[in-house]
């Protein structure tokens, strides 16, 4: 079984939904420490062919070191702003009214912290996109103490995955020799950003937000996301059997 994980982002892109996709068992893990001005409280939309970032703003006075999962949202007039700025960006896409009342529920709604609701959003977007990964909950197994490779080692553990996924931006820290000593195989996410025409025919901007994906494409976006990326074996992991999932 190929697990994989990774922190509830706000409106995250497709490299996220593809690695979801490519598991077969995904756990957040909200419980790490929250960074500021991080993907974890912001992410960009194209907006005429120029990028603009929405950023979720977090109280942050005398809370260092506050897990995403702890930190609470300030409500400052961010969400009116989210929503106007989305709907200036997409309102003429061709599907944007299939989508767009969604989002506005779940940014609208009394998400106490920005862990909830960037879980909110990225539930929604993966049924959207067809994608029925089976979800877990790093604050549901209190075994998962560490970081780094012991942190993933961790995390398979506590699902009994034997297999875990990462994008090529772990490459830093993976320890896969130690994982292999676990008795698990590291595979690597090999992606390719998908080079789609947008909706609305403005310049077309990489690496934005998914819903750029969604509002452009509609229902057809769920297999853009499945041909991004490929799951490659590390060094330590068995070549995948004829017909099996690698």
């Amino acid at each position: 079984m190929i697990l994989s994980g990774h922190q509830p982002v706000y409106l995250p892109g497709v490299i996220l939904f593809n690695k979801i996709a490519l598991s077969d068992r995904f756990m957040f893990v909200g419980h790490v420490q929250f960074s500021h001005k991080s993907w974890q409280q912001r992410n960009r939309v194209n907006l005429g062919g120029r990028e603009l970032f929405l950023s979720v703003p977090v109280r942050k006075a005398d809370r260092f070191g506050q897990s995403i999962d702890e930190a609470e949202i300030q409500d400052d007039g961010w969400r009116r702003k989210h929503l106007g700025s989305i709907r200036q960006a997409y309102g003429k896409h061709p599907f944007f009214a299939d989508y767009f009342p969604g989002i506005e529920a779940e940014i609208t709604a009394d998400h106490p912290t920005l862990g909830a609701l960037n879980r909110a959003l990225i539930r929604r977007m993966m049924v959207w996109l067809d994608i029925a990964t089976p979800v877990d909950d790093s604050r549901d197994h209190p075994a998962i103490q560490g970081a780094k490779t012991d942190m993933l080692i961790e995390m398979c553990q506590a699902v009994g995955a034997d297999r875990y996924l990462s994008n090529e931006g772990a490459r830093v820290y993976v320890e896969e020799a130690r994982m292999a000593e676990a008795g698990i195989h590291h595979c690597w996410q090999i992606f390719a950003s998908p080079q789609y025409v947008p909706g609305a025919r403005v310049p077309f901007l990489p690496d934005v937000s998914a819903i750029d994906l969604l509002f452009s494409l509609g229902p057809a976006a769920a297999a853009v996301v499945r041909a991004a990326g490929r799951v490659e074996p590390g060094p330590f992991a068995p070549a995948p059997r004829p017909g099996a999932r690698a």
